[in-house]
């Protein structure tokens, strides 16, 4: 039987290191690909998952277990990301990296089954991660965080720090950019 968020956050409050270690595990991969969505890059990605544990790990202790615990460690991932880029100010994140002096594309694993599947949904993918990260940040978060992590416009609220009315407005308003910008791909998708 699987224990519940709630009671192994309530643990790991109390100084328990193998609950605060279950939630880790329960939500890594899940962070991890919520950043990486949001910067783009792995090396930059696993830093920030990392520090988001490290921050949550030290500051267990201010944790209210009347919240989700996940919603709590998605608002530290969001404030350290929205930190990183403050400070860079980077506004586009590169779709290729360079290796040896060649651009390489970055790949996305697909879980399709055959070799047409899954060249269609890597083309597929390719033209809308090109369009997300065409969106500006707040707008390509928010599609994140509510059709990728499938998050309550409540929680986006909680991560965001935005009313929740306002999540609602700029989720559909991020929806009319994305969509203005794949009518161009309309046939491939």
């Amino acid at each position: 039987m699987e224990v519940e968020e709630k009671e192994l956050a309530k643990r790991a409050k109390n100084g328990d290191k193998e609950a605060f270690e279950m939630l880790m595990i329960r939500y890594e991969k899940s962070l991890y690909n919520y950043i990486y969505r949001l910067t783009g890059e792995r090396e930059l990605s696993l830093d920030i998952t990392q520090e988001t544990f490290l921050k949550s790990y030290v500051g267990m202790k201010s944790f209210n277990p009347m919240f989700n615990f996940s919603t709590w460690l998605w608002r530290i991932a969001h404030n350290l990301v929205v930190d990183h880029f403050r400070k860079k100010k980077l506004e586009e994140v590169p779709l290729y990296v360079e290796i040896g002096g060649e651009e390489i594309e970055r790949e996305m694993p697909s879980p399709l089954k055959t070799p047409y599947d899954a060249r269609l949904n890597k083309e597929r993918g390719k033209i809308i991660k090109e369009a997300l990260l065409k969106l500006n940040p707040e707008f390509r978060e928010l599609i994140i965080l509510r059709h990728f992590n499938e998050l309550s416009y409540q929680e986006i609220s909680d991560i965001t720090g935005l009313p929740f009315h306002s999540v609602k407005s700029k989720l559909f308003r991020a929806r009319e950019a994305l969509r203005k910008i794949l009518e161009v791909h309309r046939e491939a998708l």
